[in-house]
């Protein structure tokens, strides 16, 4: 169980300058332990760089530590992609925040092939690398439930394990009066980042439809554009609980996914079978069905999305639970 007191320090480390969803729920988590009366909550970017803070999220409350002293009553929140740093920091209590199992594994590798480059000139990977020993002062928090079957998986016991999820930006949150919907407009979104080649053979086999890329907007150009929309079209990996499938459903929006990652769990992605598809060409004729029954009947769809849509909304109070619980004051 975490130790905290009123001394310590709670210490977030963070890639600077990225504008994904992992950076995005780390600075979440500094602005949500200030709500919540937290005190020394600090982001630590690794790399160092100036001007470290994305624009994006000037939202969020956060305080820059340049120095980690090593001491016993001081936290640190790693994500997955730093846990070469868990060995550095031998006497601080650490959490390993889970946002995407997929990039742990990218990275891992990566290490490991840089290590056998250099023969051990320059650095000893063993002496680094955290390898899910049962260390006492090292705990678990899996963003999604896939994560925590990852943890599982790797003899990490469920009962060390804690289900600490993020939760979209308030700016998706703001507007409590329902949404009216245009009937009339078929556009289907999609995040060209994610699943570019089945995204690009349903684009190719549908002429007839209309498809938006959501690139270059921010959150609020985001919400309006989903707002206004009936479809958002999902076939990308999903390394743990998507933000853009969570702010599609905030939004009204409808969902059509395939089955990657953490999609594939109903805890992680909580839409009917019907909506999921494992893709492969000959499945194209299926999935397109699928998609213009939603566009031409959305009243009759959009009702199967309410477990989704309660869930997604009730993110931001489960996410202070769960902070007050982890960090209660000894």
């Amino acid at each position: 169980m975490i130790s905290y007191k009123n001394t310590s320090k709670i210490i977030i480390f963070c890639p600077p300058r990225k504008v994904t969803g992992g950076p995005e729920a780390l600075h979440q988590l500094s602005n949500k332990l200030y709500q919540l009366d937290y005190k020394n909550v600090f982001m630590h970017y690794i790399p160092k760089r100036n001007n470290a803070k994305p624009k994006n999220y000037d939202i969020y409350k956060t305080q820059e530590i340049n120095t980690i002293e090593d001491s016993p009553e001081n936290i640190l929140i790693i994500p997955e992609s730093m846990t070469f740093l868990i060995k550095k920091y031998p006497l601080s209590q650490k959490i390993i925040w889970w946002l995407s199992v997929d990039f742990y594994k990218i990275l891992m590798d990566y290490r490991i092939r840089k290590q056998s480059f250099f023969t051990k000139l320059f650095y000893n990977q063993d002496d680094r690398e955290y390898h899910f020993e049962q260390l006492p002062n090292v705990f678990q928090w899996a963003q999604s439930y896939r994560s925590g079957v990852y943890l599982k998986q790797h003899h990490i016991p469920e009962s060390k394990i804690d289900y600490v999820c993020d939760y979209i930006n308030p700016i998706f949150l703001e507007n409590s009066q329902p949404i009216q919907k245009d009937l009339s407009n078929k556009t289907i979104l999609y995040n060209p980042k994610k699943g570019k080649k089945e995204i690009s053979g349903l684009i190719k086999n549908s002429p007839e439809l209309t498809w938006i890329p959501i690139q270059n907007m921010n959150a609020s150009q985001i919400k309006d554009l989903m707002a206004k929309s009936l479809l958002y079209v999902d076939f990308g990996e999903n390394p743990g609980r998507d933000k853009m499938l969570r702010e599609s459903v905030s939004q009204g929006c409808c969902i059509v996914s395939g089955r990657n990652g953490s999609s594939a769990y109903y805890e992680d992605l909580m839409i009917p079978e019907e909506y999921k598809f494992d893709f492969s060409e000959n499945k194209i004729p299926e999935i397109l069905e699928k998609i213009k029954d939603v566009l031409e009947n959305y009243p009759q769809h959009i009702s199967q999305f309410k477990v989704y849509k309660d869930v997604v909304l009730g993110e931001e109070a489960l996410f202070e639970k769960k902070l007050k619980e982890i960090f209660r004051i000894d």
